[in-house]
């Protein structure tokens, strides 16, 4: 048995689908495994995508705690936060199981059972909104595959790209921030400067969904750099295009 204090993979994720897409927890099996239609399956597992990515940036950026132990029993050992640097986690998710070794290769026989730090995961979601209606960049990305995928890769590019290590004490390298610190935040100020655009207009994108959406401190937004500097990256590729 898992020692208390956590809960599995599957579990957690049924619950974040519960709250935020009014999914229930039997749906999702049938949701994943649905074949594609371009139509009310795509949609529904697009749906359930949006959440997936939502909670392995959460899991890769350290905010949430992640545990593997041997399909058949043994050992609990904790996840590092790259082994969730994924091209596609959606088959993560609905095994619940990776192979530890191979973990990158969704293909790979799973050889663990995938478990979520209890008291982690419930102060998560806690703070998260019911999703409500979509916003335009996010229809964008159901309705164009290519378009969800471009931004992740542009997303996941930059934040390593950002990863700047700092010297430890006797020289080596370490981690600039420690796990749980999150990303870096930027006021509006800050991405006014970054991008060149006044503050009314980044709000007014915002709200229309054709800028990233900013996380809500308190009364303050703040936006998460990685995703301001990806849709830098997307503005630039799509200037290549034309």
């Amino acid at each position: 048995m898992v020692s208390a204090g956590r809960k599995a993979l599957t579990s957690a994720f049924a619950e974040l689908v519960v709250s935020r897409q009014g999914f229930l927890p039997y749906e999702l099996p049938d949701i994943f495994a649905a074949p594609v239609d371009e139509a009310e399956n795509d949609a529904a597992r697009d749906l359930v995508r949006l959440e997936v990515e939502h909670m392995t940036r959460m899991f890769a950026n350290g905010r949430l705690t992640s545990f593997a132990r041997p399909l058949g029993g043994g050992e609990v050992v904790a996840i590092r936060p790259q082994l969730w640097e994924l091209d596609d986690p959606l088959p993560r998710f609905a095994t619940g199981a990776l192979n530890l070794e191979h973990w990158a290769d969704a293909s790979a026989e799973p050889t663990h059972r995938i478990f979520v730090d209890s008291e982690d995961f419930d102060s998560w979601l806690a703070k998260l909104k019911p999703l409500g209606p979509l916003t335009n960049r996010q229809v964008e990305e159901i309705i164009d595959p290519q378009l969800r995928a471009a931004r992740s890769v542009a997303r996941r590019t930059v934040e390593r790209d950002h990863e700047q290590p700092e010297l430890g004490e006797r020289g080596g390298t370490q981690a600039a921030s420690p796990p749980g610190v999150g990303p870096e935040l930027l006021s509006v100020e800050e991405v006014s400067a970054l991008i060149g655009r006044s503050r009314s207009s980044i709000y007014a994108d915002e709200k229309n969904g054709r800028f990233p959406e900013p996380l809500k401190i308190g009364s303050s937004a703040r936006w998460i750099k990685s995703e301001v500097l990806a849709w830098i990256a997307e503005q630039a590729a799509k200037r290549g295009e034309g």
